[in-house]
Protein backbone atom coordinates (compact mmCIF):
# COMPACT_ATOMS: atom_id res chain seq x y z
CA UNK A 1 0.00 0.00 0.00
CA UNK A 2 0.99 3.66 -0.25
CA UNK A 3 0.43 6.82 1.75
CA UNK A 4 -0.48 10.12 0.09
CA UNK A 5 -0.12 13.46 1.84
CA UNK A 6 -1.59 16.75 0.63
CA UNK A 7 -0.13 20.26 0.71
CA UNK A 8 -2.95 22.79 1.23
CA UNK A 9 -2.72 26.44 0.27
CA UNK A 10 -4.11 27.69 3.59
CA UNK A 11 -4.20 26.80 7.27
CA UNK A 12 -1.41 26.48 9.82
CA UNK A 13 0.55 23.58 11.23
CA UNK A 14 0.03 22.68 14.89
CA UNK A 15 3.66 23.53 15.68
CA UNK A 16 6.47 25.42 13.92
CA UNK A 17 9.82 23.60 14.05
CA UNK A 18 12.90 25.77 13.52
CA UNK A 19 14.36 25.02 10.06
CA UNK A 20 18.04 24.07 9.95
CA UNK A 21 20.23 27.09 9.22
CA UNK A 22 22.81 24.69 7.78
CA UNK A 23 20.38 23.26 5.23
CA UNK A 24 18.52 26.51 4.50
CA UNK A 25 21.54 28.78 4.61
CA UNK A 26 19.88 31.70 2.80
CA UNK A 27 16.36 32.96 3.36
CA UNK A 28 13.68 31.21 5.44
CA UNK A 29 10.05 32.09 4.82
CA UNK A 30 7.57 32.16 7.71
CA UNK A 31 4.82 30.20 5.91
CA UNK A 32 3.79 27.14 7.94
CA UNK A 33 0.97 24.88 6.71
CA UNK A 34 -0.63 21.58 7.71
CA UNK A 35 0.66 18.43 6.03
CA UNK A 36 -2.57 16.48 5.62
CA UNK A 37 -3.42 12.80 5.24
CA UNK A 38 -6.90 13.82 4.02
CA UNK A 39 -7.74 16.61 1.60
CA UNK A 40 -8.89 19.98 2.96
CA UNK A 41 -10.04 20.95 -0.57
CA UNK A 42 -8.15 24.25 -0.61
CA UNK A 43 -7.86 26.02 -3.97
CA UNK A 44 -4.70 25.82 -6.05
CA UNK A 45 -2.66 28.99 -5.47
CA UNK A 46 0.73 30.03 -6.81
CA UNK A 47 2.54 31.54 -3.84
CA UNK A 48 5.49 33.86 -4.49
CA UNK A 49 8.32 34.31 -2.02
CA UNK A 50 10.40 37.41 -2.82
CA UNK A 51 13.03 37.89 -0.10
CA UNK A 52 15.40 39.83 -2.41
CA UNK A 53 14.54 43.33 -3.65
CA UNK A 54 17.94 43.76 -5.34
CA UNK A 55 20.65 41.51 -6.79
CA UNK A 56 21.72 38.76 -4.40
CA UNK A 57 24.52 36.92 -6.16
CA UNK A 58 25.20 34.20 -3.59
CA UNK A 59 24.85 30.42 -3.76
CA UNK A 60 22.19 29.91 -1.09
CA UNK A 61 19.22 27.71 -0.23
CA UNK A 62 15.87 29.42 0.38
CA UNK A 63 13.00 27.73 2.24
CA UNK A 64 9.64 28.66 0.72
CA UNK A 65 7.15 26.73 2.91
CA UNK A 66 7.14 24.34 5.85
CA UNK A 67 4.38 21.71 6.22
CA UNK A 68 3.76 19.89 9.54
CA UNK A 69 1.52 16.87 10.10
CA UNK A 70 -0.80 15.84 12.88
CA UNK A 71 0.64 13.91 15.82
CA UNK A 72 1.55 10.36 14.79
CA UNK A 73 2.03 7.21 16.92
CA UNK A 74 5.47 5.68 17.57
CA UNK A 75 6.54 3.43 14.70
CA UNK A 76 9.35 2.56 12.33
CA UNK A 77 9.26 4.19 8.94
CA UNK A 78 10.97 1.76 6.57
CA UNK A 79 13.45 2.80 3.91
CA UNK A 80 11.33 3.31 0.82
CA UNK A 81 10.72 5.42 -2.25
CA UNK A 82 9.24 8.85 -1.50
CA UNK A 83 7.92 11.07 -4.28
CA UNK A 84 7.18 14.79 -4.25
CA UNK A 85 5.44 16.55 -7.10
CA UNK A 86 4.24 20.15 -7.54
CA UNK A 87 4.64 23.13 -9.87
CA UNK A 88 7.18 25.91 -9.35
CA UNK A 89 8.98 28.80 -11.05
CA UNK A 90 11.92 31.16 -10.64
CA UNK A 91 11.37 34.90 -11.04
CA UNK A 92 14.12 35.29 -13.68
CA UNK A 93 15.94 32.75 -15.86
CA UNK A 94 19.33 33.95 -14.61
CA UNK A 95 18.38 33.15 -11.00
CA UNK A 96 19.64 29.60 -11.66
CA UNK A 97 17.38 28.06 -9.03
CA UNK A 98 16.66 24.35 -8.59
CA UNK A 99 13.99 22.72 -6.39
CA UNK A 100 15.17 21.71 -2.91
CA UNK A 101 13.41 19.86 -0.11
CA UNK A 102 13.76 18.00 3.13
CA UNK A 103 11.57 15.50 5.03
CA UNK A 104 12.01 14.61 8.69
CA UNK A 105 10.23 13.77 11.92
CA UNK A 106 10.04 16.10 14.92
CA UNK A 107 8.79 15.60 18.46
CA UNK A 108 5.27 16.61 19.50
CA UNK A 109 6.20 20.20 20.34
CA UNK A 110 8.37 20.67 17.25
CA UNK A 111 11.43 21.47 19.34
CA UNK A 112 13.61 18.56 18.19
CA UNK A 113 14.42 16.79 14.92
CA UNK A 114 14.04 13.05 15.58
CA UNK A 115 15.49 11.87 12.28
CA UNK A 116 15.70 12.68 8.59
CA UNK A 117 13.65 10.55 6.21
CA UNK A 118 14.99 12.50 3.21
CA UNK A 119 17.95 14.69 4.08
CA UNK A 120 18.00 18.16 2.53
CA UNK A 121 19.02 18.07 -1.12
CA UNK A 122 19.09 20.20 -4.24
CA UNK A 123 17.45 18.55 -7.23
CA UNK A 124 19.59 17.87 -10.28
CA UNK A 125 16.64 17.19 -12.60
CA UNK A 126 16.19 20.65 -14.13
CA UNK A 127 16.39 24.34 -13.33
CA UNK A 128 13.08 25.99 -12.48
CA UNK A 129 11.37 27.66 -15.43
CA UNK A 130 10.12 31.24 -15.53
CA UNK A 131 6.53 30.02 -15.94
CA UNK A 132 4.80 27.65 -13.54
CA UNK A 133 6.02 24.18 -14.51
CA UNK A 134 5.82 20.71 -13.01
CA UNK A 135 8.56 19.24 -10.84
CA UNK A 136 8.36 15.58 -9.79
CA UNK A 137 11.11 13.50 -8.19
CA UNK A 138 11.44 10.25 -6.25
CA UNK A 139 14.07 9.79 -3.57
CA UNK A 140 15.02 6.75 -1.50
CA UNK A 141 14.15 7.62 2.09
CA UNK A 142 16.08 6.46 5.14
CA UNK A 143 14.61 4.11 7.75
CA UNK A 144 13.85 5.90 11.02
CA UNK A 145 12.37 4.49 14.24
CA UNK A 146 10.27 6.96 16.22
CA UNK A 147 9.93 5.79 19.83
CA UNK A 148 7.64 8.65 20.91
CA UNK A 149 4.68 10.51 19.39
CA UNK A 150 6.00 12.54 16.47
CA UNK A 151 5.10 14.74 13.51
CA UNK A 152 6.16 14.59 9.88
CA UNK A 153 7.79 17.80 8.62
CA UNK A 154 8.20 18.67 4.95
CA UNK A 155 10.21 21.74 3.91
CA UNK A 156 10.42 22.90 0.31
CA UNK A 157 12.20 25.73 -1.47
CA UNK A 158 14.99 26.38 -3.96
CA UNK A 159 18.76 26.49 -4.13
CA UNK A 160 21.08 28.16 -6.61
CA UNK A 161 23.55 30.87 -7.58
CA UNK A 162 21.98 33.86 -9.39
CA UNK A 163 24.22 35.56 -11.95
CA UNK A 164 24.44 39.27 -12.67
CA UNK A 165 22.56 39.77 -15.94
CA UNK A 166 19.47 41.59 -14.65
CA UNK A 167 17.89 41.74 -11.22
CA UNK A 168 18.92 38.29 -10.08
CA UNK A 169 17.60 36.93 -6.84
CA UNK A 170 16.45 33.87 -4.94
CA UNK A 171 12.81 34.85 -5.55
CA UNK A 172 10.62 31.94 -6.63
CA UNK A 173 7.11 30.48 -6.37
CA UNK A 174 5.40 27.16 -5.64
CA UNK A 175 1.79 26.21 -6.35
CA UNK A 176 -0.02 24.53 -3.45
CA UNK A 177 -3.60 23.45 -2.77
CA UNK A 178 -5.57 20.20 -2.70
CA UNK A 179 -8.69 20.39 -4.87
CA UNK A 180 -10.21 17.38 -6.60
CA UNK A 181 -12.03 18.50 -9.73
CA UNK A 182 -14.39 16.32 -11.75
CA UNK A 183 -13.26 15.07 -15.13
CA UNK A 184 -9.64 14.45 -16.06
CA UNK A 185 -7.34 14.47 -13.02
CA UNK A 186 -3.71 15.42 -13.59
CA UNK A 187 -0.94 14.27 -11.27
CA UNK A 188 2.34 16.22 -11.01
CA UNK A 189 4.69 15.46 -13.89
CA UNK A 190 8.22 16.67 -14.49
CA UNK A 191 8.17 19.60 -16.98
CA UNK A 192 4.35 19.50 -17.34
CA UNK A 193 2.55 22.85 -17.38
CA UNK A 194 -0.93 21.46 -16.66
CA UNK A 195 -2.57 22.43 -13.36
CA UNK A 196 -2.22 19.62 -10.83
CA UNK A 197 -2.70 18.85 -7.15
CA UNK A 198 0.70 18.72 -5.41
CA UNK A 199 1.33 15.66 -3.29
CA UNK A 200 3.88 13.75 -1.26
CA UNK A 201 3.73 9.96 -1.69
CA UNK A 202 5.26 7.18 0.43
CA UNK A 203 5.23 3.77 -1.23
CA UNK A 204 4.37 2.14 2.13
CA UNK A 205 1.71 2.80 4.77
CA UNK A 206 2.24 5.22 7.66
CA UNK A 207 0.27 4.53 10.85
CA UNK A 208 -1.76 7.63 11.70
CA UNK A 209 -4.02 6.38 14.53
CA UNK A 210 -3.25 5.83 18.19
CA UNK A 211 -4.72 2.66 19.72
CA UNK A 212 -5.49 2.17 23.42
CA UNK A 213 -4.44 -1.12 24.96
CA UNK A 214 -7.41 -3.00 26.44
CA UNK A 215 -7.24 -3.28 30.24
CA UNK A 216 -6.30 -6.65 31.76
CA UNK A 217 -9.20 -8.17 33.67
CA UNK A 218 -8.58 -9.72 37.10
CA UNK A 219 -11.16 -12.49 37.48
CA UNK A 220 -9.86 -13.59 40.88
CA UNK A 221 -8.89 -17.07 39.75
Amino acid sequence: MATILYLPSSGAGAVTPTPSATDWDGHVNSINRPLNFTRADTALATVAYSPDAVDHLADLATMHTQFVSQLLPPQTIAAQQITFGARCLEAASSNNLFPAWKLYGCNASGSSNLGNLVAWFKSALAEMGTSITGYCETRVGSAVTFTEPWRLVFEVGADGLPVNTATDTHNHSWAFGDPMATGSQNLPQQADTTACTPCLIFDKDIDIKFFLRAPTLNLGV
